[in-house]
């Protein structure tokens, strides 16, 4: 399996960018979500709300309509959620704590369930971590440095021990990415860049090598994107806007043509 990664760190420099596949039309030097789709037909649904109480409850909603959590982000003042359609039988719950140790603490009580992280997300000085059984994991890991280049070095590590990164955040002072085995991926690449501008072009490079993005986080002026490569190669876009309310639209647009969103980050 071939891992590769590159850490180059570049001044923000302003400019409107137009790409295949995608719609930008925010300087990248504004404040945006920025939504990752890939070519596939699925029901999904997106929740936003003001408070973690309201948004717990949107979750409840859409678990008893039948969807799944694919996707948790907070930006902005606002909690939101990406809900699909589950085709399978899974089976998810969650836990929300202040700390990250607590997570830590019941990690090994909820994998002896059979239950695997799917999505972490930290806003508002909590932590929400999603559960999930009947995934094709086999294995979890997590590693939490305070030092990106102390980040960088262990997810090399765990490339090598055969582990993908599924999962970025940042809260408490400290980089988190959560690892998998068995996910299917034949490689994987993290690049960093402090401009989305230079993102852009890093994008449609790896495209064209036949990566696809998995993940985006924006963390502390820095862009983190995880590409992997799948078995079999589908088409991929993403879509830019300055609101949640904006964007829905552009996911309600991008559901109509086919689209299924894997992705939702929020940044400068």
């Amino acid at each position: 399996m071939v891992k590769i990664l590159q850490l180059l760190l570049t001044a923000m420099v302003l400019l409107s960018i137009q790409l295949s596949a995608k719609t930008s039309k925010y300087d990248s030097s504004r404040y945006k979500y920025i939504g990752t789709f890939v070519k596939e037909k699925s029901k999904q649904k997106i929740e936003s709300t003001m408070s973690l109480e309201n948004f717990q409850k949107s979750i409840r909603k859409e678990w008893e309509e039948g969807y799944d959590i694919s996707e948790i982000k907070y930006g902005n003042g606002k909690w939101i959620g990406v809900f699909t359609k589950s085709k399978n039988e899974t089976h998810q719950t969650y836990i929300v704590a202040r700390r990250f140790s607590v997570v830590d603490h019941l990690l090994k009580e909820y994998w002896d369930k059979g239950y695997y992280i799917t999505n972490i997300e930290h806003g508002l000085a909590e932590w929400i971590v999603v559960f999930e059984k009947n995934t094709s994991y086999k294995n979890q890991a997590f590693e939490r440095r305070k030092k990106l280049d102390t980040f960088v070095e262990f997810v090399n590590k765990r490339w090598n021990d055969n582990f993908d990164l599924i999962d970025l955040e940042y809260g408490e002072g400290r980089w988190t990415g959560i690892f998998a085995e068995g996910t299917g991926y034949r490689g994987q690449a993290m690049i960093i860049r402090s401009a989305w501008r230079d993102m852009v072009k890093v994008i449609e490079k790896y495209w064209k090598q036949g990566y696809r993005i998995s993940n985006i986080e924006y963390t502390l002026g820095k862009w983190m994107v995880v590409f992997s490569k799948f078995n079999t190669t589908t088409d991929q876009g993403y879509e830019t806007a300055a609101t949640i309310e904006v964007f829905k639209k552009l996911f309600e647009k991008r559901q109509k043509e086919g689209y299924k969103l894997i992705d939702l980050a929020e940044g400068w």
